[in-house]
């Protein structure tokens, strides 16, 4: 018995995607400051935004992983924790290295999401939405919404083919 219900914004209470990624400044999962100077050292960067509560998210992560360990030298995969705006946040820290550790994402990044990230993340309807990123820091190619490993891959050869 499910029906379709539209949901409705209000003006103001959705905010578009920048065209930049934020300079930022944070700790990865193992307590590592990072800052956007990761961004500097590839052509791209994709950016993979997840949940610790996100089964869709956690379900993709092997294939990421196994993706991160194969994409070309001017490319890196990071991920942003959207539930982790703390390190001081103990529960969902453990919980995010517990589930990078099973699931084989502990081989690339994955960062804190910090009051840096505030208005990237205001513009997240859902996730795993992924971003891809150039040297410098400018937001290029569309965001997927949604677990799109193969969607992903296309999207970076299409970008790297124009770069």
């Amino acid at each position: 018995n499910a029906t379709y219900m539209p949901v409705v914004f209000g003006v103001g209470e959705v905010t578009v995607a920048p065209d930049i990624f934020p300079a930022f400044e944070t700790v990865d999962l193992n307590g590592n400051t990072v800052t956007n100077e990761i961004l500097y050292n590839k052509d791209l960067t994709v950016v993979n935004v997840w949940g610790t509560f996100c089964n869709p998210c956690i379900d993709e992560m092997p294939d990421l992983a196994e993706w991160s360990e194969s994409m070309p030298e001017n490319v890196q995969l990071i991920g942003l924790v959207s539930d982790l705006n703390s390190a001081d946040d103990a529960d969902t820290l453990e919980l995010a290295q517990a589930i990078c550790e099973a699931t084989g994402a502990e081989v690339y990044t994955s960062l804190v999401a910090n009051e840096y990230f505030t208005d990237l993340l205001s513009g997240v309807v859902g996730v795993p939405t992924t971003f891809f990123v150039d040297s410098t820091g400018a937001i290029v190619g569309d965001p997927i919404v949604g677990a799109n490993v193969p969607g992903c891959k296309a999207a970076v050869e299409e970008l790297l083919s124009g770069m």
